[in-house]
């Protein structure tokens, strides 16, 4: 062996993660057939999205993770994790349903039908799900499983086909002025402040039940806006889909108005978002943001934080998509 090959391989292996693993976690409906519909190349796109998406609900995003493959057959994916702490988020969130959740509510957005469905974890041949309660030995089971092979073509492909589109659509908003994110769906988002429509304040009753710091009492269950009394509840993924849908480049306004009261959000953190996902697009930096509001504030995190932090933003427009989709 050459001196010269012996050092590339040192190269190579100073270069490669400390830590790396995988999983596989496959996905099984009664009431749809998910393989037949990843055939399709526009459900295929679609379903990945959705898988991306879920994924960094589940680990916070910021890399640390990445679909190796799809399989088709019986419908699964391969996760390689070269962070040992986003694996142990992965684990919280798929333990916890919030992973099932995130994989509902984004199979529905991207208007996949049927999307109840259950799912099975493994490292290897073993199954994780007999062992959740002991995480320590399913981060072990997840290292042993090191992953001996490079990203699927057709991974790749896909990801190709999401930063096109994060592009085009870039393109159009630059262009025209529209308001538009990553998914394919938003076509043409109305503008988020109309000329027509000043910016409203709550109303003096609804006001007085706001505490010095800028964020609602919990005795108030309802508030105002533009006249009309709207119930408070904590967002839902519905209402984290459409902000993220039409707030478009003012993501930044808005999650710098909600730092006030949101010590997850502050300085350098709305940067590092706008960094981390630059090439994903607006969608999804406005998504980040508002999931780091959600994760923070919990219970606290309530639509009247969220409606007065767009008034603040003289964002009505989008105020109103988020409170017409409520409260329909």
């Amino acid at each position: 062996m050459t001196k010269s090959l012996v050092k590339e391989w040192l190269r190579m292996d100073s270069m490669a993660p400390a830590w790396v693993g995988s999983v596989f976690l496959f996905i099984h409906s009664d009431k749809m057939d998910l393989s037949a519909l990843y055939q399709d190349p526009p459900i295929r796109l679609k379903i990945y999205k959705a898988l991306k998406l879920a994924l960094a609900d589940a680990t916070g995003g910021g890399g640390g993770y990445e679909i190796l493959k799809v399989y088709e057959s019986v419908f699964g994916l391969q996760l390689k994790f070269t962070e040992e702490v986003k694996c142990r988020k992965f684990l919280h969130s798929y333990k916890n349903d919030k992973l099932h959740q995130a994989l509902e509510c984004h199979f529905q957005n991207q208007s996949i039908p049927n999307t109840a469905f259950t799912m099975e974890l493994k490292a290897g041949i073993v199954t994780l799900d007999e062992i959740l309660n002991d995480p320590d030995s399913c981060i072990r089971h997840i290292k042993d499983n090191e992953p001996n092979h490079l990203r699927d073509d057709d991974i790749s492909r896909l990801e190709e086909d999401i930063r096109r589109l994060v592009l085009e659509y870039n393109s159009n908003c630059q262009s025209s002025g529209t308001l538009c994110g990553i998914d394919a769906e938003i076509t043409s988002a109305p503008s988020p402040l109309s000329p027509s429509s000043p910016p409203s304040s709550l109303s003096p009753s609804s006001s007085s039940s706001i505490q010095a710091n800028g964020s609602p009492l919990r005795s108030t269950d309802s508030f105002e806006f533009q006249g009309v009394l709207f119930d408070d509840h904590v967002l839902s993924g519905q209402d984290h889909y459409i902000f993220a849908k039409f707030v478009g480049r003012n993501w930044k306004q808005v999650g710098r108005i909600l730092q006030k009261s949101c010590r997850g959000l502050r300085d350098p953190t709305i940067d590092n978002i706008a960094f981390e996902y630059e090439r994903e697009g607006l969608y999804e930096q406005a998504y980040q943001m508002l999931l780091k509001f959600i994760q923070c504030e919990g219970k606290k995190a309530t639509m009247s934080q969220l409606i007065r932090a767009l008034e603040e933003s003289e964002l009505v427009g989008v105020a109103e998509q988020l409170l017409n989709t409520s409260n329909n």
